[in-house]
């Protein structure tokens, strides 16, 4: 069996390929971040466009490094999964985890980043009021959270069993 037949492997270039894709966007909030700083949209040669750039510095700064980390983690996180020998359900909850974690933690920083309160409640926060953006933030987040934590935990009981096995 080739590894491009080999289900454990397709399975893991998915998670990888969506991870790329979750840091891509960081890299993306990065550009952002730039023009946030600078306050203007300039990309030399061109000149430069009077704009005003929704969100903040400090909300970019967060969309852009978590975006990166969270594809970094997702990358190394898929890659354990084959060094763990992974398989059946427990190998599709962990890929499909990292992927829904990925993307919800994706939306939290950018939708929280255009919300009033940061996107850490669906009402009133000290940071703002509550609004459409900040409840798709804290909703997208809270919910992918369960994900992280669940692949994970599978990944640390799979090591865990795997260390205490006979070769």
């Amino acid at each position: 069996m080739t590894l491009s037949e080999d289900p454990l492997q397709r399975l893991i270039n998915q998670t990888i390929g969506h991870g790329m894709l979750v840091l891509f966007i960081g890299l993306v909030a990065g550009v952002m971040l730039v023009f946030s700083l600078l306050e203007v949209v300039t990309l030399w040669p061109l000149p430069a466009w009077e704009v005003d750039i929704p969100g903040s510095t400090r909300g970019w700064q967060a969309a852009h490094v978590g975006g990166i980390l969270n594809g970094v983690m997702i990358g190394c996180l898929a890659l354990l999964m084959r060094h763990l020998q992974m398989t059946g359900k427990r190998a599709q909850w962990t890929a499909w985890s990292l992927i829904i974690t990925g993307w919800a933690n994706t939306v939290f920083y950018w939708a929280g980043n255009l919300s009033s309160n940061r996107g850490l409640s669906v009402t009133d926060t000290p940071f703002g009021p509550g609004d459409l953006m900040g409840a798709i933030a804290y909703l997208g987040g809270g919910s992918g959270m369960v994900f992280t934590f669940l692949a994970v935990a599978l990944l640390a009981r799979t090591a865990f069993e795997t260390s205490s096995s006979p070769d």
